[in-house]
């Protein structure tokens, strides 16, 4: 029987923690039964401590979202102030806020030290994914699947 949701799958591990209990303590007293049963269900309510602590987490993922948005359209307004080569604000667009505080920082160089010559950015170098990051969230994602916490096409970023 397939679980509808993670609560039912964790009652299903309770079950089956009782089962394993039961028959890895045959022929033994109760003592025994009731340790083995207290291992099996400690390993129950660490997946469920877990499954909460992942739930907490994604439903406060949002606020982040949004402040990381509200930071990226900040660098985007510095750099198009401080710029001193021709850009427009949707050539930032697909760039991540660590890439823009970069560029804010290679500006206020360029700005500084009149050696330096004034030539735009990589325009590349901001729609390139982390690759280590990446390979981190599909790691993740395959845990979760294995898991039983979903399918892959459920679990999102």
């Amino acid at each position: 029987m397939q679980p509808n949701n993670l609560d039912d799958y964790l009652k299903m591990k309770a079950r089956q923690a009782e089962l394993i209990a039961k028959e890895e303590s045959k022929g033994m007293d109760d003592r025994k039964y009731q340790s083995q049963l207290s291992h099996e269900l400690r390993k129950v309510k660490t997946l469920e401590d877990f499954s909460k602590d992942l739930s907490k987490s994604m439903s406060e993922r949002p606020i982040y979202v949004e402040l990381d948005k509200e930071l990226r359209d900040d660098y985007i307004e510095h750099i198009m102030k401080h710029k001193p080569y021709k850009a427009t604000r949707t050539q930032f667009k697909d760039w991540s806020s660590d890439t823009l505080r970069e560029e804010i920082e290679r500006i206020t160089k360029m700005l500084n030290d009149p050696l330096i010559k004034l030539i735009p950015p990589n325009w590349k170098k901001g729609k390139q994914v982390d690759s280590d990051k990446a390979l981190q969230l599909k790691r993740m994602r395959a845990e979760l699947v294995a898991a039983d916490y979903g399918s892959a096409r459920s679990i999102a970023r």
